[in-house]
């Protein structure tokens, strides 16, 4: 039963407000500034905090006491990069925003550009989202659990065990999987709430929409 954990209204951001945020390059070049020099720039000519403003017609910032220019860009993924910041920007919007996952085709009609430029955005940024979400899976996510090992008439003799039928002397292994084909498979000790619940907390965002089958174990999901 698929169960949807909505995202608070004070956390939305439409594209609307993406717009509003992000009209030109000159807008995300600022705000590329502040994430990556929150407290200011220290200058190492000035051997001090100084204030820097943006070089004409260039995506650098210059010491408005020495001169010495410096590049917010550096270390980034827009480092080395012909593609205009608002192109990048709009494709990341994209890709965090949509609920399922998007293809690299739909970043090219979304952001006019060839293919090949959206699929190195594509893989430049989803390595960006996996890395700042600790890999946890997004979107739609299907969540299951499943018994493996052989069954104990196909056993040699020396390992057979006389247990019954069922699951016994399987292993338990919870998996999630979101609809980009990232996987997550972990072996538990048992198929209680108290186990599965904290796996998919775990491996899973807050604001996905998890699909699971009638599992009892699953219902807390409703309430979180």
């Amino acid at each position: 039963m698929p169960t949807k954990q909505p995202v608070p209204q004070s956390q939305r951001y439409s594209f609307l407000d993406f717009q509003r945020e992000f009209p030109d390059d000159a807008s995300c070049l600022s705000f590329i500034m502040r994430k990556q020099f929150p407290k200011g720039v220290d200058c190492k000519k000035c051997h001090r905090v100084t204030k820097h403003h943006q070089l004409k017609d260039r995506p650098v910032f210059s010491c408005d006491r020495c001169g010495t220019q410096i590049s917010p860009m550096v270390n980034t993924i827009f480092e080395h990069s012909s593609t205009p910041l608002r192109t990048w920007f709009h494709a990341i919007y994209l890709m965090s925003a949509t609920r399922c996952s998007i293809s690299a085709k739909q970043i090219q009609r979304e952001c006019t550009v060839t293919y090949k430029t959206a699929w190195r955005m594509f893989n430049k940024i989803r390595s960006l989202l996996d890395e700042t979400n600790d890999g946890k899976l997004s979107g739609e996510v299907e969540v299951d659990e499943s018994y493996f090992g052989g069954k104990e008439a196909n056993k040699h003799a020396i390992k057979k065990q006389n247990l019954g039928r069922g699951p016994v002397c399987k292993t338990i292994v919870g998996g999630a999987v979101d609809r980009g084909g990232r996987v997550r498979a972990l072996k538990v000790p048992n198929t209680e709430s108290s186990t599965l619940i904290p796996f998919v907390k775990e491996h899973v965002l807050p604001a996905s929409m998890i699909f699971t089958d009638e599992h009892l174990s699953y219902r807390p999901l409703k309430a979180n």
